[in-house]
C-alpha cells in the first residue's frame, strides 16, 4: 500500500476544537425508560444462554439485537459517527449498581458486538480489561501498562478502532478524562512545524512491555490511505523506555516532535475534559481523536476503589490501514495458557 503525506488541512467534522463541543448533541446520549427496560430484558436472556465472554462476537451481537433494538441502534450509530464527526460519544445512564458483575460484564460485551469485533487486548487473552489502579506503580516500571497504574496518562491512542471505556465505579479523586482532536493537531502541525511531518508517518520505536515478541517495534504516528488521515499515537512511556530493549536512544529531534505533539493536544483550547460517571459508556476514536487521563486516588480505607471496563473494537466496514500504522489493531496474541 504506497503512503503518501497529507499536505492539506483536514476540514470535516473530525477537525475540532473544545468551543465546538460546548452543544451536547450528538456526543452525549441519556438513556431512555425504553432502553432500561430493553436492558433488563437482555439481562434475563443471558441469565438463560450461560454464555462466554470468549463466544463468537455474531453471538453476542444477535442476542442483543433481539433484546435490545432501540439501545442497538443507538449504540451502533453513535459508534459509526465517530468515524466523521467528533470521534468522541458518552453513553448515560447504564444500571450498573443493579446489575451483578457478570451481567455488566455481559451487557458490555453485548454492546461492543453491535459496534463492531472486539479484539484481544494483552497477552492473558482478555477482550475486556479492568482499568483499575493494579498496585505495581507507575508506567517508569517496565512491567505496567497504562490502564494498570493510578498515575495520570499522557496523550495517547488504544489499538482498535474504539476504545470503550464503561465506568463501573469512580474514582473518590481525579481520573478525569481529557480528549483531543488528533486531526486539529495534524493542522496545527502543517502550520508550525512541516518539516517534521515526515518524522510522524516514519513513526517512533516502542516497547511490547512484555506482551508479545518482538520486545520493541516502529510504529507510525499518522498515515494518510484512501483519502483519509488516520492517527495513532501510543503511550510517549513506551517510547522512553523503549531502548532498554533496544539500546537505542531517542534522538533529541524525536524527543522535539513527541513534545510538540503533546503539547498541542493538550492547548486550552483544544482539549475537553469531562468526568465519567458510574454508568457512562465512553467511546473514542482511536483513528481521529487522542485521550488522556488525570492522576486518580482512592482514599477510603476498604473501598472497592476506580473500576472501568475497557474494550477494543475494530468497526464494521472500517477503514484500510497496514500494521505499520497499527501493529495491534486486530490484536495481541495470547500465551497458549491463558485461557486453559
Amino acid at each position: 500500500m504506497p503512503q503518501a503525506i497529507l499536505t492539506e488541512p483536514v476540514r470535516d467534522g473530525t477537525a475540532w476544537v473544545a468551543a465546538d463541543l460546548s452543544r451536547p448533541e450528538g456526543v452525549l446520549h441519556e438513556l431512555t425508560p425504553q432502553h432500561l427496560g430493553e436492558i433488563s430484558a437482555f439481562v434475563n436472556a443471558l441469565g438463560k444462554s450461560a454464555l462466554s465472554l470468549h463466544a463468537g462476537r455474531a453471538v453476542w451481537r444477535d442476542l442483543a439485537r433481539e433484546t435490545m433494538p432501540e439501545l442497538s441502534a443507538l449504540t451502533h450509530a453513535t459508534a459509526h459517527r465517530t468515524e466523521t464527526h467528533i470521534g468522541t460519544a458518552v453513553l448515560r445512564g447504564l444500571p450498573v449498581d443493579d446489575l451483578s458483575p457478570e451481567e455488566i460484564r455481559g451487557l458490555y460485551r453485548a454492546l461492543g458486538a453491535v459496534m463492531g469485533t472486539a479484539v484481544i487486548q494483552n497477552a492473558e487473552g482478555e477482550y475486556i480489561a479492568d482499568v483499575r489502579d493494579y498496585g505495581k506503580g507507575g508506567l517508569d516500571n517496565n512491567a505496567v501498562r497504562g490502564h494498570q497504574t493510578a498515575s495520570a496518562l499522557r496523550f495517547h491512542s488504544d489499538d482498535g478502532d474504539l476504545a470503550l471505556l464503561l465506568c463501573v465505579r469512580p474514582a473518590e479523586n481525579g481520573g478525569a478524562s481529557l480528549i483531543s482532536s488528533a486531526m486539529t493537531i495534524y493542522n496545527e502541525l502543517l502550520t508550525r512545524a512541516p518539516e517534521l511531518l515526515g518524522l510522524y508517518y516514519n513513526g517512533f520505536v516502542y516497547e511490547n512491555r512484555g506482551e508479545e515478541e518482538p520486545p520493541a517495534y516502529r510504529n507510525a504516528v499518522f498515515g494518510y490511505y484512501d483519502g483519509q488521515l488516520t492517527c495513532r499515537y501510543f503511550l510517549r512511556d513506551y517510547v522512553d523506555s523503549a531502548w532498554t530493549r533496544t539500546s537505542v536512544p531517542v534522538s533529541d529531534l524525536e524527543r522535539y516532535a513527541l513534545d510538540l505533539f503533546e503539547a498541542l493536544a493538550a492547548e486550552p483550547e483544544a482539549v475537553t475534559e469531562y468526568a465519567l460517571r458510574a454508568g457512562d459508556l465512553q467511546l473514542v476514536n482511536n483513528n481521529v481523536v487522542v485521550h488522556s487521563r488525570r492522576a486518580f486516588a482512592d482514599a477510603s480505607a476498604g473501598g472497592q476503589g476506580r473500576l472501568l471496563l475497557r474494550q477494543w473494537v475494530n468497526l464494521d466496514g472500517g477503514r484500510v490501514f497496514p500494521t505499520t500504522l497499527c501493529r495491534h489493531r486486530y490484536g495481541m496474541r495470547p500465551r497458549r495458557d491463558a485461557n486453559s
